[in-house]
């Protein structure tokens, strides 16, 4: 698929699916349901409804995870990138937040999650 093509099956969800797991890392941030929508011709209300109604999974649920999925790729790949930094590149404001988020999903801070993932911790 390129970039700016929507390939349009039967399902949607899954063209959906595949749409945000394809995007690449420098688009994740700021992507909304809205953006989805518009992206696919359709109102925010259809595609969040159908989103879950197939996936079992909201749709801002699926593009949080997706995010975080992105934010522990960039944190082991690049080791000179502070949580500040990797925050803003995923299109969190408030970098207290992301880091709440990161250690909800993942079960450690970013920071302990580098350390650990690189054997700095015991």
């Amino acid at each position: 698929m390129n970039r700016g093509e929507v390939v349009k099956s039967k399902n949607i969800t899954d063209d959906i699916f595949r749409y945000v797991v394809q995007l690449p890392e420098d688009r994740i941030a700021d992507l909304t349901i809205k953006k989805l929508a518009e992206r696919f011709k359709l109102s925010r209300c259809h595609i969040s409804r159908t989103f879950h109604s197939e996936r079992k999974m909201t749709l801002a649920t699926f593009i949080k995870h997706q995010k975080l999925l992105r934010a522990e790729r960039q944190l082991l790949r690049d080791q000179n990138l502070t949580v500040k930094a990797l925050a803003t590149n995923l299109g969190y404001a408030d970098c207290q937040y992301f880091i709440s988020r990161f250690k909800e999903h993942w079960g450690e801070s970013p920071g302990r999650y580098r350390k650990l993932a690189n054997g700095y911790l015991e």
